[in-house]
This record gives structure tokens, C-alpha cells and sequence, in this order.
């Protein structure tokens, strides 16, 4: 990561300041009052973080995973049920609310979207969606495990003494 963009600001900060002043200030004060400079392990933690807080403009969602269900609770407490459509399209699922709002000097429209996409052993077939004081609630279960059987074990090494003799 180069420093320049940083030392090029504050050159810049400084040729607009009164060039009397200037000669009488500390050259380094100007460092100390960027955050970069002041904690700078700080300011690159900041800078590099994840963005799994932020999906577009919202984040609005909370997914929770386990070994037998996904869960994703959305806030939709703007839309009505007839408002939202949810679906599923191979192995994503999308979750739509469109709404018009007729005013006396125009319209206001609302529309949101969001898609989901389901790990693996995860079937859209089992996906179900529940809608409680504002909350859509999408739930995905697993798909059912396979029976359990036993396997024999075959003891080649036995077998394979008794052919020697």
C-alpha cells in the first residue's frame, strides 16, 4: 500500500493555508491528525474489513446455519404478503417485494430483491417461509440422510493364506 495518496493530500491541505503560518508549524502535526497516522493498524482494519454487513444499499438479513437447516430472517415489515414473492430457481432462492403508493402529486414505488444461494444437500423442494410481525422467516432443511446399513468386511488376508497351501 503506498503512502503517497496521503502525503499528496496533505501537501495539497497546506499550499492552501496561509504560507506565514505554515512557516512557523510543525511539519509532522500534519501526520498526526490523519487517522492513518495516528493508529494506523486501526485505519487498515477499518479499510480492509469485510463487507458481510453491507448486501447493496441494505443489510436487512440474518442467516444462521446448522447442520440440519439454513435460516434467513428478512425484514419486510414495509410489504404486505401480497407485496412479496418468493421463489426458488434451481438452487437459489429469490425473494422479491414490489409496492406502489399512489399520492396525490405522484407515485412512490418500493422494490426490493434478494437471493439466497443454498449449499449443497440442501433441496429447494424443502424450503419453507413464514411471514410473523414483519419478519420473513425462510427455513431450508436438509435433505433426508440415507438409511444406515452395514457393510461386511471382507478379510483378504486370511483368504489369501489359505490359497498358498
Amino acid at each position: 500500500m503506498s503512502l503517497a495518496p496521503y502525503w499528496f493530500r496533505h501537501l495539497r491541505n497546506l499550499a492552501t493555508r496561509d504560507p506565514i503560518a505554515r512557516a512557523f508549524e510543525d511539519p509532522f502535526s500534519v501526520f498526526m491528525r490523519d487517522p492513518f497516522f495516528r493508529d494506523p493498524v486501526k485505519f487498515i482494519k477499518a479499510a480492509t474489513a469485510p463487507l458481510d454487513h453491507v448486501e447493496g444499499v441494505y443489510s436487512d438479513h440474518e442467516l444462521k446455519i446448522d447442520g440440519k437447516k439454513v435460516e434467513v430472517h428478512l425484514d419486510v415489515q414495509n410489504f404486505t404478503p401480497d407485496q412479496i414473492q418468493v421463489k426458488t430457481v434451481g438452487n437459489e432462492i429469490t425473494v422479491e417485494g414490489k409496492k406502489e403508493i399512489k399520492k396525490e402529486d405522484g407515485w412512490t414505488r418500493s422494490h426490493f430483491e434478494r437471493r439466497f444461494l443454498l449449499p449443497d444437500g440442501f433441496p429447494p423442494e424443502r424450503v419453507e417461509c413464514h411471514l410473523d410481525k414483519g419478519k420473513l422467516k425462510l427455513i431450508a432443511f436438509r435433505a433426508e440422510p440415507l438409511e444406515e446399513r452395514s457393510i461386511p468386511i471382507q478379510d483378504k488376508s486370511s483368504g489369501s493364506s489359505e490359497n498358498k497351501s
